[in-house]
């Protein structure tokens, strides 16, 4: 008679963001799904928008239109913001976990708002 024993095998579970505690991942991929469907719907509507589209807001009327290859700044931005928070919270991984929590939060909060920023633009355009 032989004895076996049966192993149990552990799920592992998708590893991203690995320099962030685990109840931050979730966010810190959100914010990264953001800028991904920002760029995506920058890419898509391109050759759809006009030749010059209102980019600047706070400027007077005649000059708040720009040529339409800028865009691509609103995405630019998103991901400068992504890759300097992530490297922040790279480098000080050892801050305190409510310091930590509230700057990854910053980041998802201002990828939605340059999300919303570049779907203003379009469907003003568009």
């Amino acid at each position: 008679m032989e004895l076996t024993f049966k192993t149990e095998n552990k799920k592992t579970a998708v590893r991203f963001l690995r320099f962030l505690p685990k109840d931050l991942r979730s966010i810190g991929l959100s914010a990264i799904i953001l800028n991904i469907i920002s760029l995506l719907i920058t890419l898509i509507f391109y050759t759809k928008l006009q030749k010059e589209i209102p980019l600047f807001y706070s400027l007077p009327s005649d000059q708040q239109l720009a040529d339409k290859k800028f865009i691509f700044i609103l995405p630019a931005i998103a991901t400068a913001i992504n890759l300097a928070h992530f490297f922040i919270a790279y480098a000080k991984k050892e801050i305190n976990p409510s310091i930590l929590r509230m700057f990854i939060q910053i980041t998802f909060l201002l990828q939605v708002l340059v999300l919303a920023i570049l779907l203003r633009i379009i469907i003003i355009v568009y």
